[in-house]
């Protein structure tokens, strides 16, 4: 079966806007040099495809772009392959096949594997196409690519056809049909590889039924995606010839071979169709025209030989346009290798300068920080001679408030000494007293003038206030000059009025007031209120509070 009828595989790279032609290529410009040579490939202007990819494969390995060195070399490969140069295109297939088994995943082993078994097909050799294909295949099974798997299946059902495994064709066939729905160029290929499996089953009337149904839809190319050509509808055309040639219809056979004469404008697939209808007419006893077709081939094996040579002259002169055009990219690569060592030694010069200018900033703000460091230092060394001279006073204070602390704990001490001395006074005088009145009320003591003579003096003894002189006089010596602002600020106070106000200052309570002065804690009480009148204290201010204020 012929080449066409196999999927061969164009990696189409997406296209980006942006500039080809600078003196750096980026990733993007490279894409964008492999979609230009593709749109040149199929366009059959083979130089200029072959200079966009191979200057984009030159680039992308130079920055190890591999997935776009695959894509490039894969389609450079394919430029050989159209212009009948297999084996400069199987070498690029093979390095494609290295660049992704190196550097890329298994899809991209596939793709290549699938290319590589479509040349060995055109070599004849249908067992290294098998196993190329199988690899393809199994590959897209990991992989769980549905379309690719149906693909890869087809172009195996085809191989099997070749060589006679029809059933296992035929399973190919119907695990790749439901696969193949959103690809309706290689399901239409698939239906066409059915209807040669049940020509070579023998099954000539399903074989002609599905290749008729096949036949309207070829023509109608408007339902694929740039997928079927002219050669598919010669194939099935084909498939009609011989189904009409076994059940020896012959006239049936000759119109279709006629009409893919008319079809066909290749030479080289020609002589199979001249063959057919050489053998056609010999059979319908047309033996004029059977010699005519004979020629036909002959003249069409002449014509295949030279176009042969010519496409072999178009390759090598495709080869040399490239060599030339590698020979420019050279020597133009050498004058952007000048050009950069200028760039270079400017940018060193550049980058010198500017470190100089580096060094100087950094040595005047190092200077500048050591300027600010002593300066901080300075404040620092400062603020804590502060702080030190800070602490030293409030230590001097607190020492001072200890001692005042310490001072009046003494005093309150002394004033309580003070306290229990006039109380024990007041306490012999009174018991002092009580025996005086006893002894007085004492008839027998009253007719001994001796004992009545010591109670008279006794009695002189307990009106003089000595006690209590003694009591202020201590009390002066522990509260330094508090009587003598007492009297300066309140002169209008008696001598008991600054006996009570000594006792209130002291702290001391209306029992022990009372107790001392030999009155009532209710007496005291009043006498309190009318002191505060005299010395005019505040009503919202205790007169305690007023006279430690003194």
């Amino acid at each position: 079966m012929p080449l066409y009828k196999y999927v061969v595989l164009l990696l189409l790279a997406s296209t980006v806007s942006f500039p080809l032609f600078s003196q750096v290529e980026t990733q993007s410009s490279v894409i964008k040099r492999i979609d230009l040579g593709i749109q040149y490939l199929s366009k059959k202007e083979h130089a200029k495809s072959l200079e966009e990819l191979v200057t984009a494969k030159e680039v992308a390995i130079r920055n190890e772009w591999y997935a776009e060195a695959f894509d490039a070399t894969l389609n450079i490969g394919t430029n050989y392959y159209l212009v009948l140069d297999y084996g400069e295109a199987f070498q690029y297939y093979l390095q494609a096949y290295e660049i992704a088994l190196e550097h890329l995943d298994s899809g991209y082993e596939m793709v290549a594997f699938n290319n590589i078994g479509v040349l060995y097909i055109e070599d004849k050799d249908h067992v290294k196409a098998k196993e190329s294909f199988q690899k393809a295949y199994e590959i897209a099974k990991k992989l769980e690519a549905k379309e690719q798997i149906g693909a890869y299946a087809i172009n195996l059902a085809l191989v099997a056809n070749k060589m006679g495994e029809l059933e296992i064709s035929d399973k190919y066939i119907e695990e790749a049909l439901p696969l193949l729905k959103d690809a309706p160029n290689v399901l239409l290929m698939g239906k066409i590889a059915r209807a040669e499996n049940l020509l070579l089953r023998t099954q000539y009337v399903k074989a002609e039924k599905l290749a008729l149904e096949l036949l309207p839809q070829i023509d109608d190319l408007s339902i694929l995606n740039d997928g079927i050509t002219v050669n598919d509808r010669i194939t099935v055309l084909m498939i009609l010839i011989e189904t009409h040639k076994k059940q020896q219809r012959y006239k049936r056979a000759k119109k279709y071979a006629l009409l893919a004469r008319s079809t066909q404008k290749k030479i080289e697939e020609r002589i199979e169709i001249y063959n057919h209808l050489a053998i056609l007419n010999s059979k319908t006893n047309d033996f004029a025209k059977a010699m005519a077709y004979k020629d036909s081939v002959l003249i069409a094996k002449d014509s295949l030989y030279a176009i042969k040579n010519s496409a072999l002259f178009k390759s090598e002169k495709l080869k040399f346009q490239i060599q030339n055009y590698q020979r420019e990219l050279s020597k133009s690569r050498e004058e952007l290798r000048k050009e950069r060592q200028f760039f270079y030694g400017l940018i060193i010069c550049v980058i010198l300068g500017m470190g100089f200018l580096i060094l100087v900033y950094k040595y005047n703000s190092l200077k500048d920080k050591q300027r600010k460091k002593i300066v901080e230092l300075e404040l620092a060394k400062e603020k804590n001679h502060h702080l030190l001279i800070e602490k030293q006073n409030q230590e001097r204070e607190a020492l001072a408030s200890l001692e005042r602390e310490r001072f009046k704990n003494e005093i309150d001490i002394k004033n309580r000494e003070l306290t229990a001395k006039a109380m024990f006074l007041s306490s012999k005088n009174e018991l002092i007293e009580e025996i005086v009145q006893t002894l007085s009320t004492n008839t027998k003591i009253e007719t001994n003038t001796v004992i009545k003579k010591q109670i008279n003096e006794l009695k002189k003894h307990l009106k003089k206030d000595t006690q209590w002189d003694s009591f202020f006089v201590h009390f002066e010596e522990v509260n330094q000059g508090f009587l003598d602002r007492l009297r300066a600020n309140h002169s209008n106070l008696t001598t008991g009025d600054i006996r009570f106000a000594t006792f209130l200052y002291m702290n001391l309570n209306y029992t022990e007031i009372a107790s001392l002065l030999n009155i009532t804690a209710q007496s005291c009480r009043k006498r309190k209120e009318r002191i505060s009148k005299k010395m005019n204290v505040p009503s919202n201010h205790s007169i305690q509070s007023y006279l430690s204020s003194i």
